[in-house]
């Protein structure tokens, strides 16, 4: 008797657990470029890995499918499908217009998972193609860390036609993970045509759903293009900001007799130098730029490492950089001295400096020697073209001054 119990409790388990699970061998279909009025067919197998029927409560192609796409199918509504058989998904992509095109193919079923879909994409692309190339600028966007729910200062990107052809946006869409969370308005304009050269402007702003990385990407068409022109935005969402440090201001000052250009931030430094002490001929420049205390906490800050030339072999000038890596392979250069930490910076990112601060430039001049070579670090615009026009090497943005 209770072997027939035990028995009747085991087949009761496994006619509960039995059940039918829709498998498809391919759920999105990537056709890629394909010539304007050719076609290509891709196909699905749809089967009932399960072990039990399900059946298809619709079959139908999604209302937002282009008309470059034709779906020709076996698995139909009310069809029943019993463990281990399959029916077959064909769809034929054949644009008659360049650009990209999306569409897909609705498989509402009886499973534990209705709601499935194959979908597909393609790009139609004609004799024009890859007459143009488009540039952005900057490549990639990088937000600061924002508060969920607020919004962000507005971040430019510049879309540059590099030609030769003119270009004529076809597409400007925002996806990935959390599109929703970046906003785009600008000038550039769909069906407008961006003569070689030209260029038009997208300005990004943050609002960030949730805490954590938020990322997306925006997806450029044009028939002028060979592929896809694509652009990643990314930032961090966070329940509050941390207290911001006090600002620093980094005095410049420069000796003509050496022409030696200096900085500190350091105010009893500062009193030095005016008093004298550290020799004759040094004079403040009237340029500042501003920072932060040393070991600061503000996000996206470092520490700003300082050398000096050592005395017959390096440079008789100072040198200063936030970069670790390049920190750490100038404190093992014989040629230089390391003098301590001299403040801390905010950092670029990618070579841009976030919205809200300017960047502070490194100029280098090679001199004769090496003893006569040395940098200099501006933020002042006017400043910098100056630093061009003498022929000083410009090294590019290596901190980013606060307003």
């Amino acid at each position: 008797m209770r072997a027939l119990l035990l028995l009747c409790l085991c087949l009761f388990a496994a006619t509960a657990s039995a059940a039918g699970r829709i498998c498809t061998t391919r759920d999105v279909l990537l056709f890629g470029n394909q010539a304007v009025g050719t076609a290509v067919t891709q196909s699905a197998v749809v089967s009932n890995c399960g072990d039990a029927p399900f059946s298809f409560s619709d079959v139908s192609v999604h209302a937002a499918t282009a008309t470059a796409y034709h779906v020709a199918t076996s698995c139909t509504t009310s069809q029943a499908l019993m463990p281990g058989q399959s029916c077959s998904v064909d769809v034929t992509f054949a644009p008659m217009a360049p650009g990209q095109v999306s569409g897909g193919l609705w498989l509402h079923n009886t499973t534990s998972t209705p709601d499935q879909i194959v979908t597909f994409y393609g790009r139609g692309v004609d004799a024009q193609a890859g007459g143009a190339a488009l540039e952005f600028d900057p490549a990639s966007l990088s937000f600061d860390p924002q508060v969920v729910g607020t919004t962000s200062p507005a971040r430019a990107v510049t879309l540059r036609n590099r030609g030769p052809s003119q270009l004529t946006l076809r597409a400007l869409v925002i996806n990935g993970p959390t599109p929703y969370d970046f906003r785009a308005p600008g000038n550039c304009l769909l069906g407008v045509p961006i003569p070689a050269g030209g260029s038009c402007e997208l300005f990004f702003n943050f609002t960030p759903g949730a805490t954590g990385p938020r990322s997306a990407r925006l997806n450029v068409d044009a028939p002028e293009l060979a592929n896809l022109a694509l652009m990643n935005i990314s930032g961090l969402g966070i329940d509050t900001l941390p207290p911001a440090d006090p600002a620093v201001i980094v005095f410049e000052f420069y000796n003509a007799s050496l022409n030696h250009y200096f900085l500190t931030a350091v105010p009893e430094e500062v009193a030095a130098i005016e008093a004298g002490v550290v020799g004759p001929g040094w004079l403040r420049t009237g340029y500042t730029f501003k920072g932060y205390a040393v070991d600061s906490t503000a996000l996206g800050t470092a520490n700003v490492c300082r050398f000096f030339g050592t005395p017959g072999i390096g440079p008789s000038a100072h040198f200063f950089t936030a970069d670790p890596a390049e920190c750490a392979l100038v404190k093992a250069n014989p040629r230089w001295l390391y003098e301590g930490i001299a403040f801390s910076a905010r950092l670029p990112n990618a070579g841009a400096c976030p919205a809200g601060t300017e960047p502070v430039v490194r100029f280098f001049w090679p001199g004769s020697d090496v003893s006569q070579s040395r940098h200099r670090y501006v933020r002042d615009p006017g400043e910098q073209q100056r630093m061009r026009d003498a022929r000083w090497i410009e090294e590019g943005p290596v901190f980013c001054s606060l307003p």
